[in-house]
């Protein structure tokens, strides 16, 4: 199995942060975890990541050309494949719901997962956009949810005084 094409993390992202919990810092068939189950992390995060983005409005997944967004991202499934991936060895079990987390290292790996979603809550990736705030904006009129033109609110008097405009009358 490999990492899906939306995925943005890899293998070798996770073993960078918590490879230390096999002997040869690399995961196989016979680790826990094995590659076979961060692979799966790993899918699992970037959905999470792709769920939140489109529902924020971006184009998923996150095309290579915006380098800068990609490469938050990668970080942001690594961290979040790792903080679940040190779940799986026993002794690091903890609850990544808690607002306040402590400082273990897969709670302070899934403080930066969560921390990421609010980045992509907060709409501050630099990411393109699948739809943006203005989508409905059209020039002379604008369109509502529904896909029902509106009259302009205001018109420019052409050939009179270029730049004023005019309230329209609705009546």
């Amino acid at each position: 199995m490999a990492v899906g094409a939306s995925t943005y993390g890899s293998v070798a992202g996770v073993e960078k942060l918590v490879g230390d919990v096999v002997a040869s810092r690399a995961f196989g068939a016979g680790t826990v975890p094995t590659t076979t189950q961060v692979e799966g992390i790993l899918d699992d995060v970037a959905a999470e990541l792709n769920n939140a983005l489109e529902i924020g409005g971006y184009t998923t997944p996150v095309a290579a050309a915006d380098a800068n967004g990609r490469a938050y991202l990668a970080a942001a499934n690594n961290y979040g494949a790792a903080a679940i991936a040190l779940t799986l060895v026993p002794t690091h079990v903890f609850n990544p719901d808690m607002e306040d987390v402590g400082q273990s290292r897969a709670e302070m790996y899934q403080a930066r997962f969560n921390r990421a979603l609010k980045v992509i809550d907060e709409q501050k990736i630099a990411a393109s956009r699948a739809h943006g705030r203005l989508r409905h904006i059209y020039s002379g009129a604008q369109e509502d949810d529904d896909g029902n033109k509106r009259l302009p609110v205001f018109t420019r008097d052409e050939g009179v005084n270029t730049g004023t405009r005019s309230r329209v009358n609705t009546e």
